[in-house]
């Protein structure tokens, strides 16, 4: 099975979901990163998680998109490929969306970010013709003004787009997402039953029933 966190846009907080998502997930299942973001930051984050003596997430990385398309072809049932991909179209990028078992796109109130959005639908239709059938990427609210308490206008916006999808799970803005990140540990690792941890658990457990895990 095969995760990918997508966005063509960078800084919505794909690589903190992608991190929290495979070490939850580690713990039921074998799970392994791609890590296709410049910036490696994922690779970073298990480097600091080896040095704290965690036990660390299998990492991959390939040299092209043809080796990234080849294991996604033999991909299988009983693991896990959490794909953070990187803020910008690419060649890995579109290969990641089609192999894709369940697109997550983050995104927040910010308009920059919902701009975003209308830019990235186009590449979903595009890679859609491709394929013959409609790709579509579950939006996930992340980083979202704890104040905030009516979403009618974003929900409104995400469900005019076939492609579009929407989580039932919210992200709010926590420092703890940060902080966690930082010492290479998962929230739930970095401070059990916070807010930001009871979101995340949210979250996991519906994905988990999206993928029948």
């Amino acid at each position: 099975m095969i995760i990918t966190l997508s966005h063509q846009k960078g800084g919505v907080g794909k690589s903190t979901v992608a991190w929290n998502l495979a070490v939850n997930f580690s713990k039921i299942i074998d799970t392994r990163i791609i890590d296709l973001d410049t910036q490696r930051s994922l690779t970073v984050t298990n480097a600091l998680r080896q040095q704290q003596k965690m036990n660390p997430i299998q990492m991959l990385h390939f040299n092209t998109a043809e080796e990234l398309a080849h294991y996604a072809e033999n991909d299988l049932d009983n693991t896990l490929t959490i794909i953070d991909s990187g803020g910008f179209d690419s060649a890995y990028n579109r290969v990641a969306i089609m192999a894709s078992d369940l697109l997550i796109t983050p995104v927040s109130d910010k308009p920059f970010d919902l701009m975003g959005l209308q830019k990235y639908e186009e590449i979903l239709k595009s890679l859609s013709e491709i394929q013959g059938e409609t790709i579509k990427t579950n939006i996930l609210f992340n980083s979202i003004n704890p104040a905030m308490k009516r979403f009618g206008d974003l929900i409104e916006f995400v469900c005019t787009s076939d492609h579009f999808d929407l989580l039932i799970s919210i992200l709010r803005q926590r420092v703890d997402f940060a902080n966690s990140v930082g010492e290479g540990k998962s929230i739930k690792e970095y401070r059990i039953f916070s807010k930001a941890d009871q979101e995340m658990d949210n979250l996991f457990e519906e994905i988990k029933s999206l993928l029948n895990i």
